[in-house]
This record gives structure tokens, C-alpha cells and sequence, in this order.
């Protein structure tokens, strides 16, 4: 059933009912808007949202939770700093399951947003010895666009994998690898691996729903097995310690004026 704000364009109006009102209020001074998709079926409750990303967020100055329904959240910040930490420190999930975020102006309609993508840190595993960040990049391009606005300290480079910032359309399965061809003409694979990942269907590989809520399992009159999945929880990546140095670049070496004769000494254990 179509509602009555989408209906009134039918309507034969009156003239007290066709006399528009201009809405003149200002924002108030401070305040910054996200509207929020939770993807899951049970009902919420706005205190425990509350309760839960207090402790997440640990804003500055705090935030109000307003349900718009139909499992949509409107977040009131009166920090811009506060909004933009948020923003960064996608995915968020609540209960294990997704939460979709998006800065919105006043007045937006909530009701008709769509909430397609979500910002994650992918790893990409396996990589050839060598492989650049550039190549690395247009490898990982598939899984969703990548952030270009990352900076250099923000970057990981592991012994075995590299990292990047992308926006994941939640409505596609997530891409789970890369078939890639080396430059001897061999075929290999690198895997993908994900940040922080929310709760899957190991079916479809949509974050959307659970298992039980997918179309392949519904629609399915035999039994299902576990065999027959395509994804799993070998998708989720263990955050790195960024701080942690796993690649050191060593300078040069280069004698400071202590005449040809001069040697340095390393001292061993009990030497």
C-alpha cells in the first residue's frame, strides 16, 4: 500500500490543503545527521542501540537515537569530529549483523535511502613476491572502489598480504579472490580476507540476511549441506597491530670521517 505522502500527488487538493508552507527552521548550530539501515529482522530497541555504540563510539559529546522504522536508525551528533570518527570506523554491525551508515542533510527522506555500501579493510593474501601497491590496487578493485585518500602510515604491508580501504556493495555477494596470471604465463590465486566482518550468509555471500533468510535456502526442496557452501568464516581477516613493524627498510651504510683505519666493534654475548 502506497503511503499517503507518496499518494498525495493523486490527490484533488483543497485550498487549505494546496496551500504550501514554506518550513524556514535553521539547523540548529552543531548538530550533524547519519541515517543508519540495521540489517537484521529483529525488532530494535533504541536503548540497547544506545547502550551499544556508547561504548563503541565514545564520542566527545554524545549523540541521540531516533527509529525512523522500517529498521532504519537516525543518529544525532553535536560533533563533527564525532561524525567523521564514525564514519571512518565502518563496518559497524549491531547483534553481529551489518549496519549500513550515511551522512545525510536535514530533512532527508530516510525512509527512501538506499543503503548499498559499506566501507571495509580488505587484505588481499597470497600476493607474488614483489607485487606492487599500484598492482595490488587494480587487483583489488573488483571487491568494490577503492579509498584513494588513504595515507601511507595508514597502510599495512605484511609478510604476506597487503590492505586496502574499499567500499563494498552489500547488495553483491563479496568477492572472495582474484584469479590472476603472472608474468610467466602461470595462473594463480589471491585470497581476499575481511576487517571487522559482520555477520554472512554462507550461501550467497550477501550481508544483507542469514542463511535461513536466503533465497537459495527457501526455495530449495532438498536438504542442504555444509559441503555446498561457497563462503564460510575463512572470509574474516584478524585485524593487524599496525604498529607492529613486520617489513623493515634498512638505509645504506656509509663511514663518517674516522679515517680508513677505523673499525667498528659489535659486541656478542660475553664477548
Amino acid at each position: 500500500m502506497d503511503r499517503l505522502s507518496v499518494m498525495w500527488e493523486r490527490f484533488s487538493l483543497s485550498d487549505a490543503e494546496g496551500s504550501s508552507f514554506v518550513v524556514q527552521d535553521s539547523m540548529e548550530e552543531g548538530e550533524f545527521f547519519v541515517a543508519t539501515r540495521f540489517y537484521t529482522r529483529r525488532v530494535l530497541n533504541m536503548e540497547a542501540i544506545a547502550r551499544t555504540f556508547k561504548m563503541l563510539w565514545r564520542t566527545r559529546k554524545g549523540f541521540e537515537v531516533r527509529d525512523m522504522g522500517n529498521h532504519r536508525v537516525l543518529f544525532v551528533f553535536l560533533d563533527r569530529a564525532d561524525v567523521d570518527h564514525v564514519i571512518l570506523g565502518e563496518p559497524w554491525a549491531f547483534d553481529k549483523h551489518l549496519v549500513a551508515l550515511k551522512e545525510v542533510e536535514k530533512h532527508a527522506d530516510i525512509r527512501n535511502l538506499v543503503f548499498d555500501h559499506t566501507n571495509m579493510w580488505i587484505q588481499i593474501h597470497d600476493v607474488p613476491f614483489g607485487l606492487s601497491w599500484k598492482a595490488a590496487k587494480d587487483i583489488i578493485s573488483v571487491a568494490g572502489k577503492v579509498d584513494e585518500s588513504i595515507q601511507e602510515e595508514e597502510k599495512f604491508e605484511g609478510s604476506n598480504f597487503l590492505r586496502f580501504r574499499v567500499a563494498v556493495d552489500v547488495s553483491k555477494p563479496l568477492c572472495r579472490g582474484r584469479k590472476i596470471v603472472l608474468g610467466n604465463g602461470k595462473e594463480s590465486w589471491v585470497s581476499f580476507k575481511y576487517e571487522r566482518l559482520p555477520n554472512l550468509c554462507y550461501w550467497c555471500g550477501k550481508l544483507t540476511h542469514m542463511d535461513r533468510e536466503c533465497s537459495i535456502w527457501t526455495k530449495r526442496k532438498g536438504p542442504l549441506l555444509e559441503t555446498e557452501q561457497q563462503f564460510g568464516s575463512w572470509l574474516r581477516a584478524t585485524t593487524p597491530n599496525l604498529a607492529r613493524k613486520t617489513v623493515v627498510r634498512v638505509a645504506s651504510f656509509e663511514k663518517e670521517g674516522n679515517g680508513v683505519g677505523d673499525q667498528s666493534t659489535v659486541k656478542t654475548p660475553g664477548g
